[in-house]
């Protein structure tokens, strides 16, 4: 994890301003004053890939707000087997159960290069207890969280689907925001999302890549471009 600058808004601002100047939904509306009387630091940090924000069990002191890439969030099963039973993207919240678990309930890894707000805990507490309105905005966040782990398990795990159709579906899910950018994750990610081998992943993005589903951008770059409008008809297949 490399720092970069600490972020100015807890410094009086009367918005949450990240270090590349955009706005940082997650405090928007919250008076300056409410900020200001933190005495806290919020840090802009950038992840390589393959880097671990946090394990599974330990102690959550910090919770990240995704600016920019994507990061997976692995569980162990009964058997060992690990799982990615998520997908966060910019403006997801990584580590938000410690507020009330205190323990991260899963890895979490970055997909290409992150940036992040990491935010202490503490101090999303305190504003928890003194701002009504914020606690609001974060509960409504848990349970978008919460309908987000659902719908990936109904698409991902749909035993009347065909692997063709459930990775279609699984690449809408993986769509950069309303853009027709596919990030592009490595087959034994896929495989793990959804629960079939490696060479079964990889055979059907080579089917998809030779029918044009999805086009390759620069071979370091980490997003497929995407027919979205033909992947969205596989995923609706019986």
């Amino acid at each position: 994890m490399k720092e970069l600058r600490t972020c100015t808004a807890w410094r009086g601002n009367a918005d949450c301003l990240a270090c590349d100047g955009h706005e940082n939904a997650f405090f928007a509306g919250l008076p300056p004053d409410a900020v200001a009387g933190l005495d806290v630091d919020v840090h802009n940090v950038a992840f390589s890939s393959g880097e671990a924000l946090y394990p599974a069990g330990t102690r959550a002191d910090h919770l990240w707000v995704l600016r920019s890439g994507a990061v997976k969030l692995l569980a162990t099963a009964f058997d060992g087997e690990q799982r990615i039973v998520r997908v966060l993207k910019p403006g997801d919240i990584a580590g938000i159960e410690g507020l009330l678990a205190g323990n991260y309930a899963h890895t979490a890894i970055s997909v290409g290069e992150v940036h992040a707000c990491r935010t202490p805990l503490r101090a999303v507490q305190r504003l928890c207890l003194a701002q009504a309105g914020f606690q609001w905005s974060l509960m409504q966040r848990w349970q978008a969280s919460v309908r987000d782990a659902e719908q990936w398990l109904v698409d991902m795990t749909s035993t009347g689907a065909t692997a063709r159709v459930r990775m279609a579906r699984l690449l809408l899910r993986l769509r950069d925001g309303e853009s027709n950018r596919i990030y592009n994750f490595s087959r034994e990610d896929l495989g793990l999302m959804l629960g079939t081998t490696v060479e079964t992943a990889s055979r059907i993005i080579a089917a998809f890549l030779r029918e044009r589903l999805l086009v390759r951008r620069e071979p370091a770059d980490r997003f497929y471009d995407a027919d979205i409008v033909r992947l969205e008809t596989v995923a609706q297949e019986r």
